[in-house]
């Protein structure tokens, strides 16, 4: 009788747990793994997100997708990482929530030292790939492209002179003999650890 009851209290339990959703992260891309493919170092740095929320950020993220401050949800990890080999890191800022995010992935922005906007991305999965080859200077960058009914491949997102390409999904991808090394981000579970809240 008692392990009858204890069944009936843990299946309780577990179907309470299962049914609580967080609502403002139910569109939070999952991450993607794109380091099992023989083009790609094993043994590739990981430089994790900043641990400080950045207001500079925060106001650029606002600014670029028209939100607002304690009424839309939004969420955010960046990394500082130099993108073009001047010595002074550019911030690279992912950004999700419901306004941003959808099956196929979440969103992204590149901003310059003083906040200002370099790049802006759509259909962003995580973790991304900070490539060692460089475009006109700047760094290539690998994304995985995945979810939302495309074909899933691996993008190389390049530098024109001005900015990076906004949809990896249309860009060319990852061929047979390209190889890739460099610095991996974003690699946090972003359903699981939700980054800061814009408040």
């Amino acid at each position: 009788m008692k392990s009858l009851n204890r069944f009936l209290i843990l299946s309780s339990l577990v179907l309470t747990l299962a049914s609580c959703s967080n609502t403002d992260l139910e569109n939070t891309p999952k991450p993607v793994e794109i380091s099992k493919n023989q083009n790609f170092n094993p043994s590739m740095t990981i430089k994790k997100s900043e641990t400080i929320k950045d207001i500079g950020v925060e106001n650029a993220i606002l600014e670029a997708y028209n939100l607002q401050r304690g009424v839309d949800p939004v969420y955010y990890s960046y990394v500082k990482i130099d993108l073009n080999n001047d010595s002074i890191p550019e911030y690279f800022v992912y950004a999700y929530g419901p306004m941003l995010s959808g099956s196929g992935g979440g969103s992204a922005l590149i901003l310059n030292s003083d906040y200002k906007e370099i790049s802006r991305f759509t259909l962003v999965q995580t973790p991304i790939i900070i490539n060692n080859h460089r475009t006109k200077n700047w760094k290539d960058i690998i994304m995985t492209v995945s979810g939302g009914g495309a074909t899933p491949a691996t993008a190389i997102m390049k530098f024109d002179g001005k900015t990076y390409p906004s949809n990896p999904s249309l860009q060319p991808t990852l061929g047979a003999h390209d190889y890739v090394d460099g610095v991996k981000i974003f690699t946090e579970n972003m359903s699981i650890n939700s980054g800061f809240k814009i408040e």
